[in-house]
C-alpha cells in the first residue's frame, strides 16, 4: 500500500495542475492574492479524483491499463480506513473555507455533495446520462473559477464570462472524450451519456464542441478581450484539441501529448508568478 502510494499522489496531474492554472488565471485577472485558497482548492480537486477512482475501481479492472497502473485497482484499501483519510482531508481543509464565513461554508458543502454524488452509489451522477456531462461540465473546469471568484467577492466582468464559457465547453469536450476513450470497457457494466446515444454521435459533439472553444478562444483573444499574457495558456492546448480531429473514435487521446500539455502549462503559469 505504501509502496504504491507515490502512484496515487501524482494520479490525475493533468487534471489537479488544471484547476491549479484556473485558480491562477482567476487572481491574475482581478489582482487578487489567495493562494492559500487556490493550494487548497487544488488538492481538495485531487481528493475529488481519488475518490473517484476508489468507486472506480471494480470497472477500471476491466481495461488491463487502468488495471495495471491504478492505486485502487491494485491495492486493496478497507473502507474504513478510506474513510478515514477522507475525514482527515476533508478536516484539515475545512478551516480555509470557515475563514470565509457563511460563503465559505455553502462551497464547501456543495464541494463535497458534489465529490460524493458523482462518484458514490447510491446516485453514483456519473452513470446516468446527461447528468454524468452536466455534471463535469459545471464542476470540473468551471466551478474552480466561479468559486474563487464567490470566495473572494471579485466583481464580475465581461472577460469572467467568456473564461466561464470557455470552461464549460472545455469540461463538456474533456468529458465526452473520455467517455468514448473508455466507451468499449464502460459499456460492460456502466452506463453513461455516450452509451447511451453511442460512441460516434458522441465524438461528432466532442469535435464540435471542440470547435465551437477554438473559435471562441481565438476570437476574444484577437479582440483583446483575452489578455495576450493568457493566450499561451489557449495556444499551447491547440495541438492537443487538434488531435481530437485526427483521430478514431475507437482510438485513445495521445497520453504523452496531454501531459506534455499541462507540463508546459504549468511552466509558463510559474514564469507568470515569478515575473508578474
Amino acid at each position: 500500500m505504501i509502496r504504491k502510494l507515490p502512484n496515487l499522489l501524482t494520479a490525475h496531474m493533468d487534471a489537479w495542475g488544471t484547476t491549479f492554472i484556473i485558480g491562477l488565471m482567476c487572481l491574475l485577472l482581478h489582482g487578487a492574492s489567495a493562494w492559500g485558497l487556490v493550494l487548497t482548492v487544488t488538492v481538495g480537486y485531487w481528493f475529488g479524483f481519488a475518490v473517484n477512482d476508489y468507486f472506480d475501481a471494480p470497472v477500471d479492472r476491466l481495461d488491463p491499463d487502468k488495471a495495471a497502473r491504478g492505486y485502487f485497482t491494485t491495492v486493496q484499501v478497507p473502507p474504513l480506513l478510506a474513510l478515514a483519510v477522507a475525514t482527515l482531508i476533508v478536516a484539515l481543509a475545512l478551516p480555509v473555507f470557515l475563514s470565509y464565513g457563511m460563503r465559505g461554508i455553502v462551497v464547501f458543502a456543495v464541494a463535497l455533495l458534489i465529490v460524493w454524488a458523482y462518484s458514490a452509489p447510491p446516485l453514483r451522477l456519473k452513470s446516468v446520462p446527461g447528468f454524468d456531462v452536466l455534471t463535469h461540465a459545471l464542476f470540473v473546469q468551471t466551478f474552480p473559477y466561479v468559486l474563487i471568484m464567490v470566495l473572494l467577492g471579485l466583481p464580475w466582468t465581461p472577460l469572467d464570462i467568456v473564461m466561464i464559457a470557455g470552461f464549460l465547453l472545455a469540461s463538456t469536450s474533456a468529458q465526452l472524450e473520455q467517455q468514448v476513450r473508455d466507451y468499449d470497457t464502460d459499456r460492460l457494466s456502466e452506463r453513461n451519456f455516450t452509451i447511451w446515444i453511442g460512441r460516434e454521435r458522441s465524438a461528432f459533439l466532442m469535435r464540435l464542441l471542440t470547435l465551437v472553444l477554438l473559435v471562441v478562444v481565438s476570437l476574444h483573444v484577437l479582440n483583446g478581450v483575452i489578455p495576450t499574457y493568457l493566450a499561451p495558456f489557449g495556444l499551447v492546448c491547440v495541438p492537443l484539441l487538434l488531435h481530437r480531429f485526427v483521430r478514431r473514435p475507437d482510438q485513445p487521446r495521445s497520453e504523452w501529448l496531454f501531459r506534455a500539455t499541462v507540463i508546459v502549462a504549468l511552466s509558463y503559469a510559474a514564469l507568470l508568478l515569478i515575473f508578474r
